[in-house]
């Protein structure tokens, strides 16, 4: 699957909470410009964009390679998951497209 090519000029854009030492690296956006967003809370959250749970999600990303990027720190137990919504949009496109030409067929 081909992805969108983003120019890589600055930090790249989250929507939300932007993870703790990870300032710089990020800058702050809306959902709609955002190239990452962070993964919905474990208790019932669900994606902003496409309304799939935080575990379809996590399984999905297993399916789709650069779907979900994981940071920790060196050492660190816990981290931060971010969703790349670019990769997440193509995905579901291609899904849509693949039911619509499977129900000409």
């Amino acid at each position: 699957m081909k992805t969108n090519s983003i120019p890589m000029t600055g930090p790249a854009k989250l929507a939300g909470r932007i993870p703790k030492g990870s300032e710089l690296h990020f800058q702050p956006a809306s959902l709609a410009e955002a190239e990452f967003v962070r993964l919905p809370h474990p208790r019932g959250g669900r994606c902003p964009i496409s309304g799939i749970s935080r575990s379809a999600l996590i399984d999905l990303g297993v399916i789709v390679p650069g779907l979900i990027v994981r940071l920790r720190k060196p050492g660190a137990v816990r981290g931060a998951c971010l969703l790349h919504t670019p990769t997440l949009r193509e995905y579901l496109r291609k899904v849509r497209e693949e039911q619509l030409t499977e129900g000409k067929a």
